[in-house]
């Protein structure tokens, strides 16, 4: 199958298929009647009802019948009228709401013994569980065809609270993939990195403490808010075993960091502290989308160690702060953050006896980052835009001469983009991106200014519960660009099913084009619980 062949029937795939009753007054209601029963039942006991009780009895069905809302369930009864205590089914029969229901009876007779009240014990707060299973298959369609996954992910995560201030979160992420007990393209290396594949997800707690809430542990963080792109997004660590293909709540890995928020108004300042960094997954070399395109002369042996993460030392820490104000619908974002670069930056080392070796080694040294983001709502239409300054980040150069292949630079980036929702269910993302490289280096292998722009396209018109989706995202610079289409499906509760593709273009050393021979169709079946 050719790549034209492929896009088109991506194109039109998508486009085609496109949640207390007071104990006193609870114990005066058991002083006026012996049980429930006698309010909600009929024994078979009592005399012959009179022609006002069945009238009375519909009353009550109808009324709790009309209750509106939670509200008109327990909200303030009417006050009664005298006449309204005479009997417990005529009480019922006039109840407004469940309070009406179990307002204050007439009272006892003097005789009447009054009961100690009842001892009602604390509800221990309940144990949340929620997550999803979800199968995902892929056949990569180039010369050489293969099949790239046949992927089974668990995300499980329980929520509680230790009280109204405390809660708590554990989550886990697991991963099994059987295609390597078959597929033999992939190297021994790809196969231990990626058949058994898991981390702790999500797992901390969480203290409301007025306008300030701390949370410590593992968790994501997020300041970005742009399409497909990561700019902003300076905090989360991100698996890029498939490059920027996944879906969102698959892609961020969660950070261990102690995060203070404080809210007063339409200000809110945060805090954040990391004192063991997780960086991206890149994967290793011999996987689909490794993203270091590397070509070595003939009778040059490569070696390539795997990604370490920084040493969780003292000097290896991530800390920054964010503060943020909503006004007149503007919502402005200021940020400082530095860490370790979260995306490595790849060391060379040339070697000569006894075989021409060179050894690539990912590497993060320390960055700062300057950043502001901004989001407008004017109705249907949403204005959005993100500017990313960073110092010292290293970037590779072909030269030989250049010992480790690195040098430094600052680095600029923006985006500016628009979301814009019809009437009609369609629903169109544009954005506009630039990279800027300061301390440019010719033998980079960027220009010193990289442009780009996407496009995001999904509409729900058609039927509710489906749903077709095509992101296209392009480099103006070189001839190189990604397009994903996929059609969903929510055919019953709780499931959803995915037939997509992914087809690459460009030349073989750019973002995109280093991933031309990775064009894959794919399947997901995802229940949610």
């Amino acid at each position: 199958m050719n790549r034209s062949a492929l896009l088109a029937t991506f194109a039109v795939t998508a486009l085609a298929v496109a949640p207390a009753v007071a104990a006193d007054a609870l114990d005066r209601v058991l002083l006026a009647q012996e049980s429930m029963d006698d309010l909600f039942e009929d024994d078979g006991t009592a005399p012959a009802a009179t022609p006002s009780e069945p009238a009375a009895t519909e009353a009550a069905s109808e009324d709790a019948g009309s209750a509106e809302s939670v509200d008109d369930l327990f909200g303030e009864p009417e006050p009664a009228a005298p006449a309204a205590a005479e009997t417990p089914g005529e009480d019922a029969g006039n109840a407004e709401s469940v309070e009406g229901l179990f307002g204050e009876p007439a009272p006892p007779a003097p005789a009447s013994t009054a009961a100690a009240p009842a001892s009602v014990p604390e509800r221990q707060p309940a144990v949340r569980v929620s997550g999803f299973y979800q199968n995902e298959f892929a056949y990569t369609v180039p010369e050489d065809g293969h099949f790239s996954k046949l992927r089974n992910i668990f995300k499980l995560r329980l929520n509680g609270a230790f009280n109204g201030r405390i809660k708590w979160q554990l989550g886990g992420h697991f991963e099994y993939d059987p295609v390597f007990e078959f597929e033999t393209f992939y190297n021994d290396r790809v196969e231990d990195d990626e058949k058994v594949f898991g981390y702790v997800d999500e797992s901390y707690v969480d203290i409301d403490a007025d306008n300030w809430e701390f949370r410590l542990g593992r968790q994501h963080i997020v300041w970005g808010e742009m399409v497909g792109l990561f700019f902003a997004d300076v905090i989360s660590a991100l698996d890029l075993r498939e490059f920027v293909l996944p879906d969102f709540d698959l892609i961020r890995i969660p950070q261990w960091a102690a995060r203070a928020e404080y809210f007063n108004g339409d200000f809110h300042g945060e805090f954040v502290y990391i004192p063991i960094m997780t960086v991206d997954n890149l994967g290793v070399f011999g996987a689909d989308y490794y993203p270091f395109p590397i070509e070595l002369p003939p009778g040059v042996r490569g070696v390539f160690l795997d990604d370490k993460a920084p040493r969780s030392g003292w000097d290896d820490f991530g800390a920054g702060a964010r503060a943020s104000y909503l006004k007149n619908g503007w919502d402005v974002s200021l940020f400082y953050y530095t860490s370790p670069d979260k995306t490595a930056a790849l060391d060379r080392r040339i070697g000569l006896a006894p075989t021409p070796t060179v050894t690539f080694k990912p590497i993060h040294e320390r960055i700062h980052q300057l950043g502001s983001t901004l989001a407008k709502d004017f109705g249907s239409f949403v204005l959005k835009a993100e500017a990313i300054q960073t110092f010292n980040r290293l970037m590779s150069v072909e030269r030989l001469s250049d010992l480790d292949g690195l040098v430094e630079t600052d680095e600029l980036r923006y985006v500016i983009g628009a979301d814009w929702a019809g009437e009609t269910g369609h629903n169109v993302n544009v954005q506009f991106f630039q990279t800027w490289f300061q301390d440019h280096d010719r033998d980079m292998l960027f220009k010193e200014l990289e442009t780009g722009v996407s496009i995001l396209l999904t509409t729900s018109s058609w039927h509710p519960d489906v749903t077709p989706e095509i992101l296209w995202i392009r480099s103006l610079d070189r001839n190189e660009w990604v397009l994903q289409t996929k059609i969903s499906w929510d055919f019953a509760e709780d499931w959803r099913a995915t037939l997509g593709g992914d087809v690459f273009g460009g030349p073989p050393t750019g973002l995109f084009g280093q991933f031309d021979d990775t064009d894959r169709i794919y399947t997901e079946l995802r229940f949610s619980f």
